[in-house]
């Protein structure tokens, strides 16, 4: 009876998720995620930053399944030099938070390079939600093929908060490949200005599409990291109806990017098609 009794227990037991490994040296995560083609999730901390995010239950079973897991203090030295302080960690703006590095396919070329990085810092504006667990899945599922400024900007539309519906598409590689080079576009000339789509619907595989195009307010404010100047953009849009309504409708395909000119303004593109 007893051994039935334990075994009923031990049946009966709610399955508890395993928590990922939590590696404490550079060296030893980024050739762990080589090894086994997985993404490096950083996560630099002060006073327990993002704990009660890392403890979430769903979270810890998409880090254990998809991701190598580094977790650092904000002073880490790496080859006698903050880690911080790294040119590919500008983004990170030297706070806490989070940042991703692309280490799953070496035929990338955002192989090695960040992807994702959010500072715990505010946002000047309003609609931008804390990081929180809601926010840190929206992270996990962005496109993993997508760059830095292609991920900051589908993740502010993600989290605002009137949950546009573009980005519940599919996120093509055509359309993202559009975005960039059109936001390079802008951003090299110093001029927003639209796409002559009607000469690249061929080539995204589309016969009707729809684009929007906006600036940040870098040339004003400066110093704008690019998940800021992205939230600028959405910002933008929200106050256009007509932006709006292609932003927030519902999209069979969808590509965002943004990027910066020598002025310090960055150039956003969202690009659809049905």
């Amino acid at each position: 009876m007893l051994t039935v009794s334990v075994l009923s227990l031990v049946l009966s037991a709610p399955a508890q998720t395993s928590a990922p490994t939590w590696l404490k040296d550079y060296d030893k995560a980024t050739q762990q995620a080589v090894k086994e083609k997985k993404d490096l999730v950083i996560v630099f901390q002060e006073d327990g930053d993002l704990n009660d995010v890392l403890s979430d239950p769903t979270i810890n079973k998409q880090l254990k399944k998809r991701f190598v897991c580094l977790r650092l203090p904000v002073d880490y030295k790496y080859d006698g030099k903050r880690l911080m302080d790294a040119p590919a960690l500008s983004d990170m703006m030297g706070k806490p938070g989070l940042a991703i590095v692309s280490m799953h396919d070496e035929q990338l070329p955002t192989h090695w390079q960040v992807i994702s990085a959010h500072p715990l810092v505010p946002s000047r504006y309003r609609w931008v939600p804390s990081f929180g667990v809601e926010q840190m899945q929206v992270v996990l599922d962005l496109p993993k093929t997508a760059t830095l400024s292609q991920r900051s900007m589908i993740y502010a539309v993600s989290v605002h908060p009137e949950g546009p519906q573009s980005v519940y598409g599919e996120c093509h590689a055509n359309f993202l490949a559009h975005a960039e080079s059109h936001s390079r576009r802008q951003a090299s000339s110093q001029n927003m200005h639209h796409a002559n789509l009607g000469a690249v619907m061929g080539r995204l595989g589309v016969s009707s599409a729809s684009e929007v195009v906006a600036t940040s307010w870098g040339r004003v404010v400066g110093g704008e990291s690019v998940l800021e100047a992205s939230y600028s953009c959405i910002d933008g849009w929200r106050h256009s109806a007509g932006h709006w309504r292609s932003v927030s409708g519902r999209q069979r395909y969808f590509g965002y990017d943004i990027a910066q000119g020598n002025n310090g303004t960055w150039y956003g593109t969202g690009i659809f098609g049905n």
